[in-house]
């Protein structure tokens, strides 16, 4: 890898670091919050609103909201994310996710992400396996768009919303999604 590759992966995890920091507000942490953003109830009405997706949200033992995703690359790409996983309709833990990319791309996008749950074993799964690999192909131009996946793999669906941006994509990445429990309120009062 030469110095110039080195340069560029550098930046681009810099800032996809600073970005999540400055995302945080004063006196977030990753653990022990139970109030969602603004952008959840947007990002959950707009997966609602679509038809195709009906049966996802009749049969999932749980899902996973991530509003705001921040994706960016030059040959090199990462992206990064915050949302939530629900159960029993209650928000039952925080979610952080982090893609590391490496192909084709050039560019920048904002999406929202959803992730249904089939059964027990694929909320088990996803609590306690974080790493996933994955290959993608992917083309933005300033405007949204939906990519969609037809069916479960493993027990987990996943679907995107494409807030906008200017990304041309072909890549192979790792997907990290981490998982820190929310405590219950009474476990919170003692």
């Amino acid at each position: 890898m030469n110095n110039r590759n080195l340069f560029f992966l550098f930046s681009g995890l810099l800032c996809l670091l600073l970005g999540g920091c400055a995302s945080m507000q004063s006196g977030d942490s990753l653990e022990g919050n139970t109030t969602a953003e603004p952008g959840f109830e947007r990002a959950l009405e707009g997966f609602r609103a679509l038809p195709s997706l009906s049966r996802y949200f009749d049969e999932a033992a749980a899902i996973v909201i991530i509003p705001n995703n921040f994706r960016a690359g030059t040959g090199f790409g990462g992206a990064i994310g915050k949302g939530w996983l629900i159960e029993d309709n209650a928000i039952s833990a925080n979610v952080w996710h982090w893609q590391f990319l490496v192909g084709a791309d050039l560019g920048f996008q904002f999406y929202q992400q959803i992730l249904f749950l089939k059964d027990d074993a694929a909320v088990a799964f996803f609590k306690n396996e974080p790493f996933q690999f994955a290959g993608q192909v992917n083309a933005t131009a300033l405007l949204w768009g939906t990519a969609l996946n037809p069916s479960y793999n493993d027990g987990v669906a996943l679907f995107t919303l494409i807030d906008g941006g200017l990304l041309l994509e072909g890549s192979v990445g790792m997907h990290s999604y981490h998982v820190f429990p929310v405590p219950l309120r009474s476990e919170s009062q003692e």
